[in-house]
């Protein structure tokens, strides 16, 4: 018996460190939950197999109030919940990018978002390629979600696949207490599934379950009206995977496992820790304070049972007894009008037709007339049609027909117009779009719990990553092969990016996004981003692949505008020589005249220096005059250049 857990959370099989007694005494415990939870359910999957059959139109040969009488099924539960998952469907999964990254606190260096976006990406890889039935078990759960309430999915990292795995559970296949109060705090929570015996060995081999013998003809599964014959070596097993609290390092802490039990011979054959150990909280004294366990479920529901269970409430149980007399007043008025215009009657002793001695069914030929020895008036005396005494279908119950089917619609929020017909001719497009988002009241509430849901799934799928994912995979989907080494796993910090779905809880028509993306339109040109703005509104009108429109392309420049530009770059390169070649000559004539007044001031001494002196400051003032005629050259030059012209001389420039 294992003492610490440290060597509980080593062992591939907790089961291997238990001995046969307390193996059983789990497996008592174990199967005597999954009973009383079971029992506790079987009111309400009687209601929802009834439900089922309503939605799937499942009727059988009916005998009253005649012999093989109506049993016509109103499609009431079924359009209702076909329409529900029409709508939910494309606003969950709207397209290739189901997710998106979300920066958690302050993103100064922009780390934070180049992880988000890398995140992004690779969740997007992983539900549209890898786990390649994510989707489709997604549409199931859409499908059977309004009708019975709720569904599960079950998230996990699948050894033998090597990736994540998200699966769609029945309702029926997860056994909760019926008055449990969430899935986080319930103490048990089970999962029936069946393996095939090839499956089964398989496990056993590979060490995942403890060896035991199978069954093969003396045990007969009975549970939940399913039956499989002992004859049938090749039928599948059924097993219980439990999500269970034991206590099996002794410490009076019972800590979260996953037990997996053989159901017909009642063998716990595989015991796994539902934590690791830094989901473990210590007290002062060195004692599990805490264990946060792992959690492997997802409910979706559609909407809360008001007697409080954890199951919900789906259109099955809110429509039944609406559709199941819907059915009733069909079938009593297809009964009635199947008497009123059948062909019989009585007829009297007093009239023999040769039948036999006390009568019997007359059969009369389709055309001409058979002769008979009687009178009109005795034949008319003896012979009761069966229309005289039974009453054509009643328009009482027609009306009430129809006020019933009424109601169900306003129920389901099925109605003409939901349903893509008018019967208001010219209705203004306001008036129109105004019902359309009253009648989607019920389902904007029904979809932000499926958002949530939507939410906690993915949430799973990113803890996962953080403790199985590949560095190779990961660089090698987001297209960065230089990555470092575990840069995979430490992307998925829950503490600096989170994820989200795109999906709106908001948006659940066309016409409501449409609507918005409209109204970003006629913001453009205002001071927004105006290609955000764009990208949303081609969004909006769901055209594939929208990339190429949203790539802007710069039109090709004006060959003459490129020619008339290169003209000017030339002149300006032109002026700016001369002004060098002007700016040395002028240099060089200050040294001569500098030197000339040293060699006078040299030979002689008297006023003439100050005559050299003025010569010198007019030819300065001539040399400055000269700059300032190249300045306004200069600008007259480059309003030339923004000025549409068709062509520009210029003059050179210099001293005279």
């Amino acid at each position: 018996m294992p003492k610490t857990l440290r060597e509980i959370l080593n062992a591939p099989n907790v089961a291997n460190l238990l001995d046969d007694d307390k193996l059983g005494e789990i497996s008592r415990q174990a199967i005597d939950g999954y009973m009383g939870d079971n029992e506790s359910l079987t009111e309400w999957r009687k209601l929802n197999g009834d439900a089922m059959k309503l939605a799937m139109q499942i009727g059988g040969p009916k005998s009253t109030p005649v012999r093989n009488a109506a049993n016509v099924m109103y499609p009431l539960v079924s359009v209702a919940s076909i329409h529900f998952s029409a709508r939910a469907y494309p606003n969950l999964i709207s397209g290739y990018d189901i997710i998106k990254g979300k920066v958690i606190g302050a993103d100064k260096s922009g780390e934070k978002a180049a992880k988000a976006k890398r995140i992004e990406t690779h969740m997007n890889w992983q539900l549209n390629e890898e786990m390649e039935e994510w989707e489709e078990e997604t549409d199931r759960l859409l499908t059977v979600l309004p009708i019975m309430g709720c569904c599960f999915k079950e998230t996990y990292f699948s050894k033998n696949l090597g990736r994540n795995v998200s699966r769609y559970l029945a309702p029926t296949d997860v056994v909760m207490h019926y008055k449990a109060q969430s899935m986080e705090t319930v103490p048990r929570i089970t999962k029936k599934y069946r393996l095939y015996p090839n499956e089964i060995i398989e496990r056993i081999r590979a060490g995942t379950f403890l060896h035991f013998d199978l069954p093969h003809n003396s045990i007969e599964t009975k549970d939940e009206n399913e039956i499989y014959g002992s004859g049938d070596e090749y039928r599948p097993h059924l097993f219980l995977q439990q999500h269970a609290w034991i206590d099996l390092d002794d410490d009076g802490y019972a800590e979260p496992y996953i037990l997996n039990v053989h159901y017909d011979t009642k063998k716990v054959v595989r015991i796994v820790p539902r934590f690791i150990e830094t989901d473990i909280s210590w007290n002062d004294r060195d004692e599990v304070k805490r264990i946060q366990a792992t959690q492997h479920y997802t409910k979706f529901t559609f909407m809360h049972s008001p007697d409080g269970s954890i199951y919900g409430l789906g259109f099955g149980l809110l429509l039944g007894p609406i559709n199941e007399t819907v059915n009733s007043s069909i079938n009593q008025m297809l009964d009635a009008g199947r008497l009123n215009n059948s062909q019989a009657g009585i007829i009297g002793k007093n009239l023999s037709f040769g039948a036999s001695k006390t009568g019997g069914v007359v059969e009369l030929p389709v055309q001409g007339f058979l002769p008979v020895p009687y009178t009109g008036d005795a034949l008319r005396r003896n012979i009761v049609m069966l229309s005289e005494f039974m009453k054509e279908p009643s328009l009482v119950m027609f009306n009430l027909l129809g006020f019933m089917v009424n109601a169900g619609e306003k129920l389901s929020s099925v109605n003409e117009l939901m349903m893509g017909e008018q019967s208001i001719h010219n209705e203004p497009a306001t008036t129109s779009l105004a019902r359309i988002e009253q009648g989607l009241k019920v389902f904007s509430a029904i979809h932000k719990r499926l958002y949530r849901s939507f939410s906690k799934e993915l949430k799973l799928l990113f803890a996962l990553n953080g403790k199985y994912l590949e560095d190779k995979q990961y660089s090698r989907v987001i297209d960065e092969p230089d990555m470092q080494q575990g840069i995979a796993r430490s992307d998925y910090d829950k503490k600096s990016c989170d994820i989200i779905p795109t999906a709106s809880p908001e948006d659940i028509s066309n016409a409501q996004k449409m609507i918005k993306a409209q109204a970003l339109m006629s913001m453009l040109g205002q001071g927004f981003n105006d290609e955000e703005i764009k990208r949303r509104f081609i969004e909006a009108l769901q055209i594939p692949n929208p990339g190429p429109i949203l790539t802007v392309q710069q039109p090709p420049p004006d060959q003459k505008l490129v020619l008339e530009s290169e003209r000017l770059d030339l002149e300006r390169n032109k002026f700016e020589f001369e002004m060098m070649k002007y700016g040395i000559e002028m240099a060089k004539m200050r040294s001569e005249i500098i030197l000339n007044l040293a060699k006078a001031e040299a030979a002689e001494l008297g006023p003439q220096m100050e005559q050299y002196l003025a010569e010198m400051d007019a030819l300065v003032a001539l040399a400055t005059k000269g700059s300032r005629q190249n300045a306004q050259t200069q600008g007259s030059t480059e309003q030339a250049q923004r000025a549409p012209v068709q062509g520009i001389e210029m003059g050179g420039n210099g001293m005279q």
